[in-house]
């Protein structure tokens, strides 16, 4: 499979060895690295506890009780740990 700089668009050499897989491009001599295999779970997890914690901080605001504005709280503190462990692994492969 033959790899392509997204700024030019040249043809790109394969790497010169396994434990640096990002090349510089020949022609834009611009660094190119493989994409991140965690951006989009990144991002997805990230909107969901977003979306959560407004869902309900809206709720509070318009004076809505009941015990499952609890609920939504906990998931949305269990989609924040989550967000933080897919943030470890995003990072780590290298944002």
């Amino acid at each position: 499979m033959e790899r392509r700089c997204p700024y030019c668009g040249a043809e790109l050499p394969p790497p010169e060895s396994d434990e640096t897989p990002s090349v510089e491009c020949p022609t834009c001599h611009n660094i190119v690295r493989p994409p991140n295999p965690y951006a989009k779970r990144f991002a997805w997890v990230a909107l969901l506890t977003a979306v959560l914690y407004f869902i309900a901080m809206f709720s509070m605001i318009a004076g809505d009780t009941g015990i499952w504005i609890f609920l939504i709280f906990g998931l949305a503190t269990a989609s924040g740990l989550y967000l933080i462990y897919v943030m470890y692994h995003f990072f780590r492969a290298g944002a």
